[in-house]
């Protein structure tokens, strides 16, 4: 009796311990989906807040440029010095913006325009010149009218390349938009390309992560 007696609290706290090992897992699972769960959520907040922030930049872009559309052209040139305190005062809003595409004159290195067919040594110190000064570079031509003869042949036989490989304003703006909620934070961006359209800001890709 007391053999069979031992045999059963044996089995009785063996599956006490079975139904804790159980229970345990169970536990884990649970919290483990909740806090996918969780994440998922903090993620979704976290795109709403980065797309929030860059539907107000654009916002702002288009209203400052449709204040007076004949200047729509050098705010866009120079959009991050144009905007720069507005964009500041966003709240909640890290946003980061910089510029791509074909090369910019007036935001030209000296490596860079080295690397561009005919462009000389006077060239390059046109550019730099206008580059000194703060004065935009609105045409090629303005680079062109200021060379010697000899520089102004080579620049001219390599005008057409030029003006293909080199712009006056940007090509495209990327904006991006990083916000971190929850705890532990869980990041998230938005990057935009913006171009110009007259007076507004055209989306052509939004990219999240």
């Amino acid at each position: 009796m007391s053999a069979r007696r031992g045999f059963t609290l044996l089995a009785v706290l063996w599956i006490i311990i079975g139904m804790g090992v159980i229970a345990g897992a169970l536990a884990q699972r649970a919290r483990h989906a909740f806090a996918m769960t969780r994440g998922a959520h903090d993620r979704i907040v976290g795109r709403w807040m980065a797309e929030g922030c860059v539907a107000r930049w654009q916002a702002l872009v288009n209203g400052v440029m449709s204040t007076d559309p004949t200047r729509a052209g050098s705010v866009w040139r120079d959009l991050e010095h144009t905007i720069r305190d507005s964009v500041a005062m966003l709240e909640g809003c890290d946003l980061v913006m910089h510029v791509e595409g074909r090369l910019m004159l007036s935001r030209a290195t000296d490596i860079q325009l080295a690397a561009l067919p005919g462009m000389t040594p006077e060239a390059i110190a046109r550019v730099f010149e206008f580059q000194s000064r703060g004065e935009p570079i609105t045409d090629l031509l303005q680079i062109e009218g200021q060379l010697s003869p000899v520089s102004k042949l080579i620049f001219d036989a390599h005008y057409a390349e030029l003006t293909r490989l080199t712009t006056t304003e940007p090509d495209v703006w990327v904006v991006r938009a990083r916000t971190h909620v929850g705890e532990p934070p869980t990041p998230m961006n938005v990057e935009v390309r913006f171009v110009r359209g007259g007076t507004r800001a055209a989306v052509t890709r939004w990219v999240e992560w």
